[in-house]
């Protein structure tokens, strides 16, 4: 949107739809409307066609009087009982689509309907009579939405690259972005590693006034997906673990809500499993389950996922893939990546696959581990609680005589545990730090980076709740949601994750951190809630994860490959980097120094640089 003409925004903005066919390949469509001299908005979409799969779903959409555009992306789980509240006769409405519904409870409640919805969306919603475009995103910022200010213009969309794709936003290297990257494996909140591109934050709505000539917007907060509201240590915990089952129930059955069927990704663990148990609780269909096979032992989870699919009397997929097929795939999964991640190779190939079995539609158990307290974190910041209470000088010498003595990369992390103030902030940062500050600042030149000291919210007292909360806000958010998405969405799958879900959050927070972590049982809370329909032979396994060799394939298979790249010095000069300092992450990870994370990362970001043409 912005001072072109008609004609000239349509190109654009179909310039951007081109790039974001693999979103959308059911239809296409874009739509330029002149306001005035001054202002056009041209908005355009593509759709993967899940609800109301006839020509009625169309994007942009509107309704007769033309008051209202809507381009969406994403769904509105509870649809049809907004329905029920706008007209209980269902007399207004055209179609059977959530995108409807988003524009007459627009029409309806103005900006409380966003706070209405329940679901993962991203849309932009222009009112033609107060001249005023929405660009809103979901709580739980499931769905990404970018966006790019130049002059009288504003430029978004679901992806980077599309923004890109327009010919309008420079390519060019955010080294605060990149240093971002670097620490912790992906990008920020709400930067991008494209200087210029921001990232819409959870929750968060950007308003544009199009009443006068110039570009006029703001941002602002319309709901937070969690609660500021104090754990509540008394109670009775089984009464509070009852309403976590119910809350479960309640949104495993908003996710099902589809006119195509919906898969569940199967892995045997403890959050798929109970997602099929509730599946087969609350839906009216038989689950589908799909798990990718391997014959190599070390991958292959097939044993446990195909008991539990018995189990439940799903309807099982086993979809075989070799390591070979696996390294066939890894070019076209770093073509797939939106913004640099150190992940997500995983998530593309078992997308694709279930979408070549005819699925549109996957149910994961992602968030669960944030919310369950699954992950090492939050031993650690029970860990660092306890080693709190040991003088600080102490604990600082023990660090440092720990680096001396025991030098290998598995204990760095402790020894830098002992060496922080012992908060859970400090336990979450060096749970998920992948270059520590002076190795960032080794690899990024001084004149590139000037970052601020972020700033920490006050520990609540309640070391396990606050751990869930970084977690939700940082890595899920912005590693493994964003990841997922362009993963996914990549291969034209949408997965949907129950676990993430803004009810049963805020209702998980408050309770007690002490009832969420047991030293011998893995996520007790969801345990106890699912109420002994996990079997022990779920639980009680050593917790695998879909996780790829990329030690032993950068020293074999991928070896001469990512040594050109690290050893490109016309590329890390392109990223921003310095040469010699990239170079020698790789020169220590075969000496056995360094971990594979961190020449992987330092690999991926100088493809992603390469294949996008970003530089400084």
């Amino acid at each position: 949107m912005g001072h072109f003409s008609k004609p000239e925004a349509a190109t654009i903005v179909q310039r951007m739809v081109s790039a974001l066919e693999h979103r959308g390949p059911d239809d296409q469509g874009v739509c330029s409307l002149a306001l005035d001299p001054h202002h056009v908005v041209s908005l355009g979409h593509t759709r993967l066609s899940i609800l109301d799969l006839s020509t009625a779903g169309h994007q942009p959409m509107t309704e007769p009087s033309g008051r209202y555009w809507l381009t969406f992306n994403g769904e509105i789980y509870n649809f049809r009982e907004i329905r029920k509240l706008l007209d209980p006769t269902d007399q207004i409405f055209r179609t059977s689509t959530d995108s409807e519904a988003i524009i007459l409870a627009f029409h309806r409640w103005s900006l409380k309907a966003f706070r209405v919805f329940r679901g993962m969306f991203a849309f932009a919603l222009l009112d033609r009579n107060t001249r005023l475009l929405h660009l809103v995103r979901d709580p739980l910022g499931i769905k990404p939405l970018y966006y790019h200010a130049k002059g009288d213009s504003l430029y978004f969309a679901s992806e980077v690259k599309a923004l890109l794709a327009s010919g309008c936003v420079p390519a060019r290297v955010n080294s605060e972005g990149v240093a971002h990257f670097l620490s912790c494996g992906f990008v920020g909140t709400s930067g991008t590693a494209i200087a210029g591109v921001e990232l819409l934050q959870p929750g968060q709505l950007l308003t544009v006034d199009l009443s006068n000539e110039g570009l006029k917007w703001g941002l602002s907060t319309y709901e937070q997906a969690w609660c500021s509201e104090p754990s509540l240590s008394k109670g009775d915990r089984n009464e509070s673990i009852g309403h976590t089952l119910h809350l479960l129930e309640q949104s495993v059955k908003c996710h099902l809500v589809s006119d195509v069927p919906v898969g569940l990704f199967l892995s045997g663990g403890i959050d798929s499993t109970a997602i099929l148990d509730l599946m087969s609780r609350v839906g009216t269909n038989t689950p589908k389950t799909f798990t990718v096979v391997f014959p190599e032992k070390e991958f292959s989870e097939h044993r446990y996922a195909k008991r539990v699919a018995q189990r439940f009397n799903a309807d099982h997929h086993e979809i075989e893939l070799s390591e070979s097929s696996l390294l066939r795939e890894a070019p076209a999964s770093l073509s797939a990546m939106d913004q640099p991640t150190m992940d997500g190779v995983n998530t593309f190939v078992i997308a694709k696959a279930v979408r070549a079995a005819g699925i549109k539609v996957a149910l994961s158990g992602l968030g669960s581990d944030e919310l369950f307290a699954g992950y090492p974190s939050f031993r650690r910041a029970r860990l660092a609680q306890t080693a709190a209470k040991v003088p600080q000088q102490a604990r600082l010498a023990l660090a440092a005589a720990g680096r001396v003595l025991f030098r290998r990369p598995r204990f760095a992390k402790l020894w830098d545990l002992l060496g922080s103030d012992c908060t859970p902030a400090s336990a979450y940062e060096i749970s998920r730090r992948l270059f520590s500050p002076d190795e960032v600042a080794a690899l990024i030149p001084a004149r590139l980076l000037l970052l601020d000291e972020p700033s920490r919210p006050p520990f609540s007292g309640d070391e396990i709740n606050e751990i869930s909360q970084l977690e939700i806000r940082g890595y899920m958010t912005n590693l493994l949601l964003r990841d997922t998405d362009f993963m996914s969405m990549a291969n034209s799958l949408e997965v949907r994750t129950p676990f993430v879900d803004k009810v049963l959050i805020r209702h998980v927070l408050r309770l007690s951190g002490q009832w969420k972590l047991k030293r011998s049982v893995p996520k007790v809370l969801l345990l106890d809630a699912m109420r002994g329909s996990i079997p022990a032979y779920v639980w009680n396994r050593r917790k695998m994860g879909f996780v790829l060799p990329f030690d032993r394939w950068m020293r074999s298979s991928l070896s001469d490959q990512v040594e050109e790249t690290l050893c490109s010095k016309r590329l890390a000069e392109g990223a921003g980097l310095v040469p010699w300092s990239v170079e020698e992450v790789w020169r220590g990870f075969l000496k056995g120094n360094i971990r594979w994370s961190k020449p992987w990362s330092l690999f991926v970001l100088l493809k992603w640089c390469e294949r996008l043409g970003v530089s400084v």
